[in-house]
């Protein structure tokens, strides 16, 4: 048993000194009453240790609490990032989809809707220029145009029509001193007949200046649908082919094939029936934009047949009549890169990658022989004639392709 005590020298040092002074030596002891001894203990401080252990306490939550914070940033992170993933995708998903959607109606009844779609595109962008345009016309200070920044007298209010863009209309000339109906035909590029069936001109001297003649867009007749006109009746009366009067674009003839009474027509190749018919048969002969003398023979005829339809601009490809299921034959070695229903009037087609450069495709086809991915021979039989998509009539629609670009089959067939 022991108790804190004096020490009787600190006692009676204390019983001595002045009342006003105190003094305490700062040590600690004990009375042991086993021996009766006092023990000197050391004092202990406390603080140091809770300070430190609160200390590591505050550094442990702090560790703890940042570590668990990290984890769970890099989670949202991440989920963050897959979430947008998906959004973009989704987002480009919508687009693409806009666009398909976009291409079939541009493209319906083979682009019946292609007209209003641009000019009301251009109105609609024309707009939104002159109402933006408004917004900053009052910030714009105009700029000095000098006369020799300004266009000189060369021009003119006459629009000028491109030699190389095709038409789809009849256009009104007058016409000039000293022209004959062959210079205009020949400035036009179609055939005086065609000026002289569209004008009722029987006498070619009968013109003179200052006339107004209507111009066809090519060589052949302009005809108004009648009741019951149908496309072959058509063809018939004016020795023309009826697959090249449904292709020519600016007819818009639907997939139906149906006229409406008072359309007008261009009927390419057309000949006005004489007044005493003849015996005359047109194979349907109608411009063809690419002149082939003859063959190099780097690709075999497809089927045995007529040849109803020659290339032009409208219709990069030849037709070629055969009997209903006549066998077709690939045209050249290679490899098969598609052979299904086409959406643009081929109807069953089969298309051949050559491997040269060159790609060949049947269309109309009734029945289909190969499939894609598959390797064919030349002359190997790849299906039969038949009149599938936009048709008129069994035919084989055959076209050429070089890196991309529309060949002429007649430059490449013996």
């Amino acid at each position: 048993m022991t108790r804190a005590v004096e020490p009787k020298g600190q006692a009676m040092n204390s019983q001595n000194a002045d009342s006003s002074t105190s003094f305490y030596s700062g040590q600690i002891y004990e009375y042991d009453f086993l021996t009766g001894e006092l023990v000197e203990v050391s004092p202990s401080f406390p603080f140091p240790k809770k300070v430190l252990s609160t200390v590591s306490e505050i550094a442990k939550v702090f560790i703890v609490s940042g570590a668990k914070t990290s984890w769970e940033f890099t989670g949202f992170l991440f989920s963050y990032l897959v979430f947008a993933q998906k959004r973009l995708v989704s987002f480009v998903y919508l687009l693409e989809s806009i666009k398909d959607l976009a291409v079939k109606v541009v493209m319906w009844r083979r682009g019946f809707l292609f007209k209003p779609t641009v000019h009301g595109g251009v109105l609609a962008i024309s707009s939104v220029a002159l109402v933006v345009g408004g917004l900053f016309v009052n910030s714009v200070e105009p700029a000095d145009f000098t006369r020799d920044l300004v266009l000189a007298s060369e021009n003119t209010t006459e629009t000028i029509i491109p030699e190389d863009r095709p038409r789809s209309e009849v256009i009104k000339y007058e016409v000039a001193g000293g022209e004959s109906l062959s210079q205009i035909a020949k400035n036009f590029n179609i055939s005086v007949d065609s000026i002289k069936w569209e004008n009722d001109i029987r006498d070619v001297d009968s013109i003179k200046p200052g006339d107004t003649l209507a111009i066809p867009p090519v060589t052949g007749v302009v005809y108004k649908v009648r009741k019951g006109d149908t496309i072959s009746s058509i063809a018939e009366t004016f020795s023309a082919n009826a697959q090249t009067i449904a292709t020519y674009p600016f007819n818009y003839i639907t997939d139906s094939l149906k006229l409406t009474v008072g359309q007008t027509l261009i009927i390419p190749g057309g000949k006005k029936p004489e007044p005493t018919p003849l015996p005359y048969s047109n194979p349907g002969y109608n411009q063809p934009i690419f002149y082939a003398a003859g063959g190099n023979g780097l690709f075999s005829w497809p089927v045995r047949g007529s040849l109803n339809q020659y290339p032009s601009w409208w219709h990069p490809a030849i037709d070629i009549g055969a009997a209903y299921g006549s066998s077709v034959a690939a045209a050249g070695g290679g490899k098969v890169v598609a052979a299904t229903w086409g959406n643009y009037g081929y109807g069953n087609y089969v298309s051949i990658d050559h491997g040269n450069g060159y790609s060949t495709t049947y269309a109309h086809l009734s029945t289909i022989k190969v499939s894609a991915g598959q390797t064919v021979g030349r002359g190997q039989a790849i299906g039969n004639v038949g009149c599938t998509g936009f048709c008129t009539g069994p035919h084989l629609h055959f076209a050429v392709f070089r890196g991309g670009s529309v060949a002429n089959p007649l430059s490449l067939l013996p």
